[in-house]
């Protein structure tokens, strides 16, 4: 569990709070892009535009790209979906052009901008609340927006102020008191680390059982195959030849493609047992799809074969450590002697059941090669 530092002349611990026990991702991508504009920019005016902006673009690629839910009671997701079907950015887009079209949107005041900009009727407010949570008990829902600005204003002059007031010159804004921002600069990283703790466990809680949350929070990065082509190059050279479990074709060394038999996109990983290497047309034709169950026997003999292949090497140790981790072994040894039935069953109870999320999830489902 992550804390946060302590200050004597803060409340941190109400900060603290304002991330417990949330329903939404509201807070959490308000304050990643708080702390965001933190780093970038050196005023303490914080135009609520840019903020919104920021929110959807961290927000674009869990949902667009990795098709994370948000559960059924938040926008923001759908905000960001609304804005991927109306701008027809690609759903890998780097994150500068993804704020840039929703800045536009906002400008515009279309459909889109509009939603975008409903946000602000409620986030900054929202997320203010537990510094005033005595004062605003009772209070009518119609009725909390203007008690918090005013509430705001006057702790902005106390002895232990909020973290930022409202401002509407020269546009709609939010003022970080001075010594919220020297804490914010101060402790950045160990605030957003807090911040993606929390997020995580809040996007764990509506995606149960689907891998890596953690790594799904960001924009893409370029992969690096390097090691997964070492692998399977020694593996052809071991065992002379291999077939591609798609198409049947037969596979020489350094002229082989690296498909993600659970798309990348739905595991975000590279580990080795859910590489196959097929011709480059084969991989591209598959491309994000699941494929058919009736190829989890080809797969799991294949990856048999390399392993039984690669454990008699001197890089076995390297090369294993994926294996040894899905298997549970405690040596390679146990790799070298374990029959195949075993392997075989092993391999697709991990497997098949993930590709039944996944297929939840909304990937394709039943792709099979057809030259």
């Amino acid at each position: 569990m992550v804390t946060l530092p302590y200050s004597d002349r803060l409340p941190v611990p109400v900060l603290a709070a304002v991330l417990d026990e949330v329903t939404n991702s509201y807070k959490f991508y308000w304050f990643l892009a708080i702390l965001e504009w933190v780093r970038e920019e050196q005023t303490s005016l914080l135009p609520l535009d840019a903020l919104l902006a920021r929110m959807v673009a961290r927000v674009w690629y869990p949902t667009n790209y990795f098709r994370l839910s948000f559960g059924k009671q938040d926008r923001l997701g759908t905000i960001a979906i609304r804005l991927g079907e109306k701008s027809g950015l690609p759903m890998d887009s780097p994150r500068a052009r993804v704020i840039e079209a929703a800045q536009g949107h906002l400008r515009e005041k279309d459909e889109v901008g509009r939603e975008i900009s409903s946000l602000a009727d409620f986030v900054p407010y929202r997320f203010l609340r537990p510094f005033f949570a005595q004062t605003l008990r009772g209070a009518k829902d119609w009725e909390v927006n203007r008690h918090i600005r005013r509430l705001a204003e006057s702790a902005f002059q106390g002895s232990q102020p909020c973290l930022y007031r409202f401002v509407e010159v020269p546009q709609p804004a939010i003022e970080l008191h001075p010594d919220w921002l020297a804490y914010l600069r101060q402790h950045l990283a160990i605030l957003t680390g807090f911040c993606l703790w929390h997020l995580v466990s809040y996007l764990q809680r509506n995606n149960p059982n689907v891998p890596n949350i953690a790594g799904k929070l960001f924009e893409p990065q370029t992969r690096d195959l390097r090691l997964a082509r070492h692998f399977w190059n020694l593996v052809l050279s071991q065992s002379g030849s291999i077939t591609c479990i798609y198409s049947g074709q037969l596979l020489q060394r350094e002229n082989f493609s690296l498909d993600h038999f659970l798309p990348w996109r739905f595991v975000a990983h590279d580990q080795l047992w859910n590489l196959v290497p097929t011709p480059k047309a084969v991989n591209s034709a598959k491309g994000d799809n699941l494929p058919d169950p009736a190829y989890l026997e080809p797969l799991a003999r294949l990856h048999y074969q390399a392993v039984q292949a690669a454990v008699r090497t001197p890089q076995a140790v390297s090369l294993l450590e994926d294996y040894v981790l899905l298997f549970k072994v405690s040596a390679l040894s146990d790799l070298e002697v374990m029959p195949f039935q075993l392997f075989r069953d092993t391999f697709q109870k991990e497997i098949a059941p993930q590709i039944q999320i996944a297929a939840n999830m909304g990937f394709a489902v039943g792709w099979r090669y057809t030259s």
